[in-house]
């Protein structure tokens, strides 16, 4: 008789041998090979902090992009057109039919500024008043809000890339439908829709949504903790300076002194957006009473905000005081690298279950390509490590406030070994055959099991 090793005990099986397995203790018996505990994704991979955001200067023409300081004051949208149109050589053209439709926005008086920032910025601004632009042509559309959302055309997107590095047609659809604004419609070739045909992704849209697919796309590509999609980088300065310590003592001043002191004191754009605040019948003459010494501007706009029922939000450079209706109401999407923290479908329902229990929200359901299902903001999983998240500012920040806590804790615990067998643990079992057949299996081993996995004792 011989004794040998089988770390393959299927082998003897395939060869038409019956055995029973015999574990031999004493000298000759091998300890069982102990596996490494496991480390946490946490402590391997480490996620970037930028792109904090798809820049939207990068995806608007080149002339729009332009970096400009201006300031208009009272002045009409034909003026400030005729104004675009000689320094930037762009050609405008005013729908004047729906312009002058609703209440006959071309004579609207505007006050406008830009300091160093890029052109579009000031068209995107008259969205406030309902104004709304596109690109046709090489030429500049300045229409109504309602106007531009009729206005649709069809672009092809290569998504081959993103095919190629894990991500499912099916699912890169869904995450644009569930998390862009739209809306999105089916069945009918003149309204919006996306179809996919290979590689390539057709998008029938207006000219804003088609620079968010643009932006959403880019951030698929290339995102960070958190990336926000067509986000100003204007707005990232402006999250920094909420941090800044500023010291008021207002005395019955009024709320729009209050508004000019913050602005003046942090050196940014702060405004009211007095059609919000008209609708709860405040005006900008309320009086304010407040005395804060060295204490952040979150804090300050938070003392004067609250009891009017008011807050703020940071959209196109601008710090608006608005109401929380209307704050509800504007949301942004964000793509969030959380490939430490979920491989794989159980992990992925894992996280989404706790970022809806444990943050305000308010979460809904997917989106279906015929309509909303309700109000709140959207959490998609674009595939295993990606999700994308369409929600209010500061619901964005309660999401990824949640994951840094959740990093520092895996970074502070102690490792465990998962349950269920190791698929890399060795053990070492001892048979009892004849020496006929132990001769056949070494013989016969090394032509079923790669070389490197089974040696005999002389070869080790």
């Amino acid at each position: 008789m011989r004794r040998i090793t089988s770390q393959i005990v299927w082998s003897l099986a395939l060869l038409g041998f019956i055995v029973q397995p015999t574990l031999v203790s004493g000298q000759n018996a091998n300890p069982p090979t102990v596996a490494k505990q496991p480390v946490p994704p946490g402590k391997l991979i480490e996620i970037p902090s930028e792109p904090k955001t798809i820049d939207p200067a990068k995806l608007v023409p080149e002339k729009l992009a332009v970096p400009v300081t201006v300031e208009f004051t009272e002045k009409s949208l034909r003026e400030i057109a005729n104004w675009i149109q000689a320094e930037h050589k762009i050609e405008v053209l005013l729908d004047q039919k729906a312009l002058s439709d609703d209440v006959n926005l071309v004579t609207e008086q505007i006050s406008e500024r830009l300091t160093q920032s890029p052109l579009y910025l000031l068209l995107d601004r008259l969205r406030t008043l309902g104004l709304e632009w596109y690109m046709e042509d090489g030429n500049l559309h300045i229409t109504t809000i309602n106007a531009a959302s009729q206005k649709l055309s069809t672009r092809p997107y290569n998504v081959g890339d993103l095919f190629d590095i894990g991500f499912k047609p099916e699912a890169l659809k869904n995450t644009i439908l569930s998390t862009t604004e739209g809306p999105w419609s089916s069945g009918n070739k003149s309204l919006s829709g996306i179809v996919i045909l290979g590689d390539v992704l057709f998008v029938r849209q207006t000219d804003r949504m088609h620079r968010e697919v643009a932006g959403l796309l880019a951030a698929l590509r290339k995102h960070a903790r958190r990336t926000l999609i067509l986000d100003a980088p204007q707005n990232e300065i402006l999250r920094q300076k909420l941090d800044a310590n500023v010291s008021v003592n207002f005395k019955d001043a009024s709320l729009s002194t209050v508004v000019q002191t913050l602005s003046k004191q942090t050196q940014i754009d702060i405004r009211l957006d007095l059609a919000a605040l008209k609708t709860l019948g405040i005006r900008d003459r309320l009086p304010v009473t407040l005395a804060l010494s060295d204490q952040k501007l979150t804090t300050v706009l938070q003392a004067v905000l609250t009891d009017l029922n008011l807050t703020w939000i940071l959209r196109d450079g601008v710090l608006w005081i608005t109401s929380q209706k209307r704050a509800s109401e504007f949301m942004k999407t964000a793509v969030y690298s959380v490939i430490d923290l979920c491989r794989d479908d159980l992990e992925t329902a894992a996280l989404k279950s706790a970022i809806e229990g444990q943050t305000r929200g308010p979460w809904r359901p997917l989106r279906s390509e015929t309509g909303d299902n309700g109000a709140g903001g959207e959490m998609h999983f674009a595939r295993p490590g990606v999700m994308v998240v369409r929600q209010t500012e500061r619901g964005l920040d309660e999401v990824l406030q949640l994951l840094e806590n959740y990093r520092t804790a895996l970074r502070a615990s102690k490792p465990r070994k998962a349950e269920g067998p190791d698929p890399k643990e060795v053990i070492s079992r001892y048979y009892r055959v004849p020496s006929v057949m132990a001769e056949e299996l070494i013989a016969a081993l090394p032509q079923l099991v790669e070389p490197e996995t089974c040696k005999s004792k002389e070869q080790t």
